[in-house]
């Protein structure tokens, strides 16, 4: 059987990879597109379609690596409430589902950039249009997901204040962190600008208890020790 302080340091491995791909994909990602200029965009896609792709298979790698994360604090934390640690990995299948359906927007417009035929059909601003609606629409896809990535961290933050095993702040942090996410998507929803270092600020928790997973693992009572309840009946007897 697995020791919890061995399945804290998985989530938390888990957690910093899936979330170093997927901020190196986006930023990667974010200098392909051309601000109402379908057809910069297109051929900076087109001139550069295997940096593209792997900007692809980052987010995917990402998303993969990310629900393998929320498996792991499940088994972490369910003996802690159960309902609480199901509506996490909930609201994570529904995050990287949505994840996962909105990359196909990026495939989309990398087989049109890339694929003589469109132009050839279409004709090249249709073609380069089409480009554009595509990345735009996996712009909004992600502007959607903001509401998930707070969602979350709400079970998370409130299973981790009533295991004991961490600190109350960081509890308190993660649930911080959640209401930003949250307050985010709405904001950028009613085209509100929301001050990109507050948000950083606000989201640290995440940092926060990621490290903590893999440099402190949990630090569990004796009472919920493996092998503490074996002890106390030995003693008992």
């Amino acid at each position: 059987m697995t020791s919890p302080n061995t399945m804290a340091r998985i989530a938390g491995s888990l957690y910093l990879f899936a979330s170093l791909a997927f901020l190196l994909a986006v930023s990667v990602r974010s200098g392909f597109t051309k601000a109402s200029d379908a057809a910069g965009t297109a051929d900076h896609i087109r001139s550069s379609a295997s940096l593209y792709r792997l900007t692809l298979t980052g987010e995917l790698v990402s998303w993969t690596l990310f629900l393998l994360m929320v498996m792991a604090l499940y088994l972490l934390l369910s003996s802690v409430h159960r309902m609480s640690a199901a509506a996490m990995v909930v609201f994570v299948v529904v995050l990287v589902t949505v994840g996962f359906l909105n990359d196909l927007n990026q495939y989309t417009a990398l087989t049109i950039a890339t694929d003589a035929a469109y132009p050839k059909a279409l004709g090249v601003d249709a073609s380069n249009a089409l480009v554009m609606l595509a990345v735009q629409t996996q712009n909004n896809g992600f502007l959607i997901n903001e509401m998930f990535w707070g969602l979350w961290l709400l079970p998370l933050g409130y299973l981790v204040i009533r295991s004991r095993w961490f600190p109350k702040l960081m509890g308190i942090l993660l649930l911080v962190a959640a209401i930003n996410w949250i307050a985010q998507f709405f904001l950028d929803l009613l085209g509100i600008t929301y001050p990109g270092v507050v948000a950083q600020i606000l989201g640290a928790g995440e940092l926060v208890f990621m490290a903590w997973l893999i440099l402190f693992g949990v630090n569990l009572p004796a009472a919920d020790r493996p092998g503490a309840v074996v002890a106390t009946s030995l003693e008992l007897q």
